[in-house]
């Protein structure tokens, strides 16, 4: 019975000293304009920390964030850590440094499900919470995007805290191949 005892007031311990840690989490500032260049490399910050509303952003047209009176061109959607797209989505389930993905799959991409609790199977798992801090990281893997235009995007999930840390600011670097739109090769 002691021993119990002692292993459980170890255990809270735990807890309560890993709850007053300091978090480390990387931040970044949200942007409100991006341009986007197929064949070029970026990274984005989109503010969704409203959980009511979603935000979207557009790979085609170099038009990037979309404002909410005009989303009919949407490829990714955000609200919170929920994250949607109006063609489709793959994680590669083998692990693959963003880098090296050269060519997207041919298939296996996922479409996002509306319903109440709209969802895609593909990105539903971008993240894991730590539990002591409290936090959602990123779970690695490389997302590869189809859009309803035909372009290959491939995707990869750096953080989801603007400064403060506050949540909800899901920043994501991406490189959409370039060339006509069933192209398959990035770069």
């Amino acid at each position: 019975m002691l021993l119990v005892a002692l292993v459980f007031g170890a255990a809270l311990l735990l807890v309560v000293v890993s709850a007053l840690l300091p978090r480390r989490v990387p931040v970044f500032v949200p942007r409100e304009t991006v341009q986007v260049v197929p064949g070029v490399e970026d990274t984005v910050t989109i503010d969704a920390r409203d959980p009511d509303r979603w935000r979207f952003f557009a790979f085609g047209g170099g038009s990037g964030l979309l404002r909410s009176s005009d989303t009919a061109g949407w490829d990714l959607g955000i609200r919170r850590f929920d994250v949607i797209t109006s063609g489709g989505a793959l994680r590669l389930d083998a692990p693959q440094a963003f880098d090296s993905l050269t060519i997207a799959p041919a298939g296996g991409y996922r479409a996002t499900r509306f319903t109440p609790d709209t969802v895609n199977e593909a990105l539903k798992h971008w993240y894991r919470y730590d539990f002591f801090a409290h936090l959602l990281r990123p779970a690695g893997g490389v997302y590869v995007l189809h859009t309803r235009r035909g372009e290959y995007v491939k995707l990869d999930i750096l953080s989801y805290y603007c400064p403060g840390p506050e949540a909800g600011c899901l920043t994501f670097r991406y490189l959409v191949a370039a060339g006509p739109p069933a192209n398959r090769r990035f770069r």
